[in-house]
């Protein structure tokens, strides 16, 4: 009876929470790590800055031309005395953009800016569904090892007993040959499951671009997605999902971009000031100083190939523009039906496992223990009915796996962040 005993609490053991003592990693807190360390999302964050002071660059006139020079002087002798009209000319030369002009290429720059904020957050938002995915997916194969180092140990103590107990008759003798088997399996599995771990926790590292390798151990215990209306996804997706927000900014360039090469058909004017210092004449007397000012602009003589086709370009970029915003933000809402259903069904057939299936396999799997140890079943009934309630323990770990993986997609699409992350993302608002 005591052997009964001991393989009933190792099979009690093997549904239990694993009582680990490494410390155990938060999704937030590798998040955050990621967002913090990643090069992409640091450059991303200085090409904002960069735009912004290109902004106050293209709003700003352009700089004044200085001109020094000499008119008029004659070839003949080079004297800068024997003609009147010879100057040693100092002049400053302005060009005035047309009215509008510098106020639209400021505000091109400030919506560029803003398109690049929606990308950054759209950088963040992708890095978090990534480590999540990871996450979780490292979760899974961490409770597989557990199972599989619990069913190992549940194996080796009903083999162990067969042997001892029954010698090697017949059927016992097929039952330790069958256990041998069993355990081989289960070594294969793992040394299969050892290097999935290794191979996640390798993208983690690689996710979090840390300088050294370090070891990720998730949480023993997840909590369940919170289920929420598709309407709910939406509204807050048209609020905070950043493609969306880069859309529209590309539509809003796209118009001001238009509306600046509409400008660019009206001239710019350069404006010039110039003064003249002129030599005494060869007698002595002296002679007036001139000053001169001038205006100069462009002739739109080859308008039709130049503005025209600028303008019509522009028209083009602007209904691409459109279509691309139109065209997200109609496949937006089914791109979140869709998730929102894969995770509640993940969802409610992790509790229907949870609550139903594994209970009821795990009382089968006690009762052939019993009766095993009183020889009123085989072995192989007992080993199938021990891993059928595994297999039932691990399909519900199994699918609130994909119920949170599928939430973390939800959440990049509708701009949701975990604790801390906000404050790495940008408000083009």
């Amino acid at each position: 009876m005591r052997i009964a005993v001991t393989i009933f609490l190792v099979a009690a053991w093997a549904f239990s929470p694993a009582m680990g003592f490494a410390k155990e990693n938060s999704l937030a807190e590798l998040v955050l790590e990621a967002v913090k360390n990643n090069a992409d999302i640091q450059a991303t964050r200085e090409m904002v800055r960069g735009l912004a002071d290109a902004s106050e660059y293209a709003g700003a006139l352009p700089n004044p031309k200085l001109g020094v020079g000499i008119a008029n002087l004659p070839v003949d002798s080079l004297d800068l005395s024997q003609e009147a009209m010879t100057q040693k000319q100092v002049s400053i030369t302005q060009r005035f953009p047309w009215l509008g002009k510098r106020g639209l290429a400021a505000e091109s720059r400030l919506l560029a800016a803003r398109g690049t904020e929606a990308r950054l957050n759209e950088q963040v938002l992708s890095l978090q569904q990534q480590v999540a995915e990871a996450y979780y997916d490292l979760w899974f194969v961490v409770e597989s090892l557990r199972l599989n180092q619990e069913f190992v140990a549940l194996v080796t103590q009903a083999t162990q007993a067969s042997a001892t107990r029954y010698g090697a008759g017949r059927e016992m003798q097929r039952a330790v040959l069958t256990g041998e088997l069993e355990l081989s399996r289960l070594a294969d599995e793992k040394l299969a499951l050892e290097g999935r771990r290794r191979k996640l926790e390798t993208r983690i590292n690689r996710l979090l671009q840390r300088e050294n390798y370090g070891s990720v151990t998730p949480d023993t215990r997840l909590d369940l997605p919170e289920p929420r209306t598709v309407a709910d996804w939406v509204a807050q997706a048209e609020e905070g999902n950043p493609r969306l927000d880069l859309l529209q900014s590309a539509v809003t360039l796209s118009r001001v971009s238009l509306s600046l090469a509409e400008k660019e058909a009206m001239p710019d004017v350069d404006v010039k000031l110039a003064y003249g210092q002129r030599d005494d004449d060869p007698m002595g007397n002296s002679r007036a100083d001139f000053v001169s000012l001038s205006a100069s602009l462009p002739l739109p003589v080859w308008k039709a190939k130049r503005e025209d086709r600028l303008i019509a370009s522009k028209k083009a970029g602007e209904r691409a523009a459109l279509l691309n915003y139109q065209g997200y933000k109609r496949e937006l809402p089914h791109l979140i039906g869709g998730l929102s259903t894969d995770m509640e069904t993940a969802l409610e057939r992790h509790i229907f496992y949870r609550d139903d299936l594994v209970p009821r396999a795990k009382q089968l799997s006690e009762a052939l223990l019993s009766r095993y140890e009183v020889g009123g079943t085989s072995y192989t009934d007992m080993i199938e009915a021990v891993i059928t309630a595994m297999k039932a323990e691990l399909t519900a770990r199994k699918y609130l796996r994909d119920a949170l993986a599928t939430q973390a997609k939800l959440m990049e699409l509708s701009g949701g962040v975990v604790p801390g992350v906000a404050s790495f993302m940008m408000s083009g608002k």
